[in-house]
């Protein structure tokens, strides 16, 4: 690691108003040539120039390891920076400024708050006042990482370009907004745990906590619920596939239900489907869906909101036709919808109607 003076921020003010979570490591380099080589132990780089060649020269920067991954955090002015090929990946966590990095398929950013991972591909970057934290990563551990949360022996198509290929990702993005502030938090603590123990941070395995939540961001399929999951959970729960099938059919009332969906939905067959209605309810699916629809229209006739007509509520509970849902109506509760829901409305204010 190149030598550095202990200089404070105070030095550049410039500096002293931007958030870093290595601030306190942070040292002082104004030989642009020591910078070149602090930052390449993380992003190789060709060469670093200043954007404005009148200005001295100054950098805070800090390097370290964060159990396998090493580590890099920095504040720099504004500068042109010429990265070399190399085979890792590099994730930079934006903390203020801009960094626009040039590749061949077109540009990419981090942004304050954001999140990039590099590949080896860029050519180039330019700039703003910032303070990043970058760290290395190696494509390799990320695929068997990734293979590991999924439980695969072997990667699907496409994951390994996913991998080796940079993304961008800002805060608001509400798919990975929650895996990245996970992230940030685990480097953070990484940063005050290693003050008083490198060690502790190794034993407690940080850096796999991080290649975990970057497998999750970069492959989206990492985020979603297996067949395994699914299982899982409903023995968790004490739920059986019935019940799963149940809980869908409710949730569903509005679309249409037949045993063709059903057995899609459920993996039931059709006679099974059949048998396991009468079995656990006592009657058939077509049967039950029916009632549980003429259940729901009762309440939503007995409480009926501004705009609702009998149309409406029907077809919001499934119905298709208006004549089969009043005489189905008529024989399980024994009066007419209309009538129904004028008698709700007799006792509510001509405004709610």
């Amino acid at each position: 690691m190149p030598e550095a003076s202990s200089a404070p921020f105070e030095v550049h003010p410039q500096a002293a108003e931007l958030d870093n979570p290595f601030r306190c490591h942070l040292q002082l380099i104004e030989d642009p040539q020591q910078s070149t080589e602090l930052i390449s132990q993380v992003l190789p780089l060709r060469g670093l120039a200043p954007a404005c060649d009148q200005e001295p020269w100054w950098h805070y920067g800090h390097h370290s390891r964060l159990g396998s991954i090493a580590v890099n955090a920095g504040i720099l002015p504004p500068a042109r920076l010429w990265i070399a090929e190399h085979h890792a990946l590099t994730l930079i966590l934006g903390y203020a400024g801009e960094q626009t990095f040039r590749q061949p398929d077109g540009d990419v950013a981090c942004l304050a708050n954001g999140c990039l991972m590099l590949s080896g591909d860029a050519a180039s970057s330019e700039n703003t006042l910032l303070s990043t934290v970058a760290l290395q990563l190696e494509p390799e551990r990320l695929m068997h990482t990734a293979l590991q949360m999924g439980g695969l022996v072997q990667s699907p198509p496409g994951w390994a370009d996913r991998v080796e290929h940079s993304q961008a990702w800002l805060p608001a993005d509400p798919a990975v907004a929650p895996l990245q502030e996970i992230l940030r938090q685990v480097v953070e603590r990484a940063e005050r745990l290693s003050v008083y123990s490198q060690l502790l941070v190794e034993r407690l395995q940080l850096d796999e906590q991080i290649y975990r939540v970057m497998a999750a961001m970069v492959l989206p399929e990492l985020r979603l619920d297996g067949p395994l999951d699914r299982l899982r959970r409903r023995s968790d729960q004490g739920l059986d596939a019935f019940d799963e099938l149940v809980a869908f059919i409710n949730a569903n009332l509005d679309q249409p239900l037949d045993l063709a969906s059903l057995q899609a939905h459920s993996f039931y067959s059709r006679r099974a489907l059949q048998y396991a209605f009468q079995k656990r309810l006592g009657c058939t699916a077509s049967q039950w869906i029916r009632n549980q629809r003429l259940d729901l229209a009762r309440q939503r006739l007995q409480q009926p909101q501004p705009g609702d007509s009998v149309a409406s509520i029907a077809a919001s509970c499934g119905y298709r036709s208006m004549s089969l849902f009043s005489v189905d109506f008529q024989q399980r509760f024994h009066v007419k919808p209309s009538h129904l829901l004028r008698e709700a409305r007799a006792g509510l204010p001509p405004e709610t109607w």
